[in-house]
């Protein structure tokens, strides 16, 4: 695994996702035959295409970016860890397998483990301080790490609402040894991008 430091969101970190599994798309490429069909299509058409960058967003997805670097400060400040930004995560032992982390943490120039960061409405914030863990709905994209390597001992999941006045941050440590089946999701994610490899190139050439 290493990392590529480039913006998020720019220009150049659309196309170097272009046409790969990220961490939000792996739950649909390690998923139901369904799912899976779907999303190799997406990711054959994208590997014959130029970039098409989608603008479209919401006021929440905005809050969300603008709210994320001052969740980090306070995660930092919570956890005494200093995370750093990078544009991109690549595989290299599953070609083809990117992930954009909002954070990392080295140790002795080794990425080991990193940061997701959910800053959601007041009522989801509250729902995730109650019921504890990692919300469901993203526990495939921060499984994503521990699946790209080896090398990853821990993730914190994040959730930060600055509304909140008692209780503005919610986070919980997910250790390598809590995250059930990780190479049988390696050779299902290795088994599905040789799908979209082959089917890119019964279509190309």
């Amino acid at each position: 695994m290493h990392k590529i430091d480039v913006d998020q969101g720019s220009f150049e970190w659309h196309q170097l996702r272009h046409g790969n599994v990220t961490g939000t798309s792996l739950k649909s490429a390690i998923g139901s035959p369904a799912v899976q069909k779907t999303l190799l299509n997406k990711i054959v058409s994208e590997r014959m295409t130029e970039v098409q960058i989608n603008d479209a967003s919401s006021s929440a997805m905005d809050r969300g970016n603008e709210l994320e670097p001052v969740a980090r400060r306070a995660v930092i400040k919570k956890t005494g860890l200093k995370f750093i930004e990078t544009g991109l995560l690549v595989s290299e032992n599953v070609d083809g397998f990117k992930i954009s982390p909002d954070g990392i943490f080295e140790k002795d120039g080794k990425i080991i483990g990193g940061l997701e960061i959910k800053c959601p409405g007041s009522g989801k914030h509250v729902e995730y301080l109650i019921q504890g863990g990692v919300p469901k709905e993203y526990m495939t994209q921060v499984a994503a790490p521990f699946i790209m390597s080896d090398d990853i001992q821990w993730w914190y999941f994040a959730s930060f609402d600055d509304r909140n006045y008692e209780r503005p941050l919610f986070i919980y440590k997910v250790e390598a040894s809590s995250i059930p089946d990780i190479q049988q999701s390696r050779e299902k994610l290795s088994e599905f991008l040789s799908r979209v490899e082959t089917q890119h190139s019964a279509l190309t050439f």
